[in-house]
């Protein structure tokens, strides 16, 4: 799969429109499209980088050097990038929020 079928691919799943994704990676949203149409066939790495974080995927994936990861994968991911931007406060405090809905569950479970 090429780049811009995997960039399509990626933009529909996740409902993001051109102009939301042109926004996230710092471009125009022609050049969006232009990706999107093979009319630009060589982006820089740094724009690839960018849509790969966004996407929560590998530049690999994004390409199609690899396979795409299950949704639930690229989430997490995308949580674990937003992470890195927080507190350490605030990290601090997510930590402790899963530790609690683990226990919750495991609690559930028994």
């Amino acid at each position: 799969m090429s780049l811009s079928e995997r960039l399509f691919e990626l933009r529909q799943g996740s409902n993001t429109s051109l102009q939301k994704l042109a926004d996230a990676v710092g471009v125009s949203k022609a050049h969006i499209w232009e990706l999107e149409k093979g009319r630009t066939a060589n982006p820089s790495f740094e724009l690839v980088q960018k849509l790969a974080a966004h996407f929560g995927v590998t530049p690999e994936a994004l390409t199609g050097a690899t396979d795409v990861p299950h949704p639930a994968e690229q989430q997490i991911e995308r949580i674990h990038r937003d992470l890195k931007d927080l507190s350490d406060r605030d990290r601090s405090l997510i930590e402790e929020m899963v530790r609690s809905m683990r226990r919750d569950r495991t609690a559930s479970e028994a």
